[in-house]
This record gives structure tokens, sequence and C-alpha cells, in this order.
């Protein structure tokens, strides 16, 4: 194998042996974290809902569902021809008390 000139003090084959130590290291680091729980078990776990999703987490129809849009309730954004809805927009509407 041919040896590539690197701009730090070690052979190529010490570098690799130390990147994967370290790429070891976080993800059992990462893994040994607990992930916190989710408080609200009906919200899915997900940062954007669809609107089905959303739709039925509410129990509304797609026109309500629009309708609360129109009203400035709801914030959706589109991505392609698809809308989304941010989970702490869903959290917040959630967490409003009721008029």
């Amino acid at each position: 194998m041919q040896e590539t000139p690197m701009l730090f003090p070690v052979t190529q084959v010490e570098f690799w042996k130390q990147m994967k130590t370290l790429v070891e290291e976080v993800v059992d680091a990462r893994l040994a974290t607990p992930k916190p729980e989710n408080p609200n078990p009906y919200l899915p776990e997900k940062t954007l809902l669809k609107v089905a999703e959303v739709c039925e987490l509410f129990q509304v129809s797609k026109p309500t569902l629009y309708e609360w849009m129109k009203q400035d309730r709801l914030k959706s954004f589109k991505v392609r021809s698809r809308r989304y809805f941010l989970r702490t927009d869903i959290e917040a509407l959630i967490q409003q008390p009721r008029s």
C-alpha cells in the first residue's frame, strides 16, 4: 500500500485506529444516554407532522384544519406539494386555553 503524505505526526494506520476509537466512543456515549420520555403519548415523536396525522390527533377533518390555518391558529409550511406542521406548534396549540 502506498503511503500518502499527511500533515500530522502519526502514520496513516495509527490515524485510522484513533478515528475508529473516537467514533466508537461517541456512538457508545449516545447509546448510553437515555432518551427523554415523550410527555404526550398521543403526539408522535417526529418533529414534522403531516396533515393526516394532525387531523387524527385533534380528531378533526381536513377542512377544519385548513380553517384553523386560515385563522392563524396553526402554522404550517409546504415542501413541494405536501404540507407539514411543526411538533412545537402542535404542542403550543394543545397547551392553549380554550376560548
